[in-house]
């Protein structure tokens, strides 16, 4: 182990986080968890790949997409004849 030195409102900051580990845990949090939760929380928004992965999302340019887009303009298209035909 070895000592990192921050500034007194961080070390606020990471205690309360600490704290809210520990609420959801159900155990003692030390700050060094704290961190370990920062760092994984900062590097799961950088790995979109991976989370769109995990929600089935289409990537653009395929041809699903390309399919929906379609579909989309067709149906805003149908719905602008309707929006005519009865607004008079």
């Amino acid at each position: 182990m070895s000592t990192i030195q921050v500034e007194d409102e961080v070390k606020k900051q990471l205690f309360s986080i600490a704290a809210e580990l520990q609420s959801e845990q159900g155990k003692r949090a030390s700050l060094n968890e704290a961190i370990k939760h920062l760092i994984n929380i900062y590097r799961s928004k950088r790995d979109t790949p991976r989370m769109l992965s995990l929600f089935a999302c289409l990537s653009p340019g395929t041809k699903a997409r390309t399919f929906l887009k379609e579909l989309r303009a067709e149906e805003e298209e149908k719905l602008e004849r309707l929006e005519r035909k009865y607004s008079t």
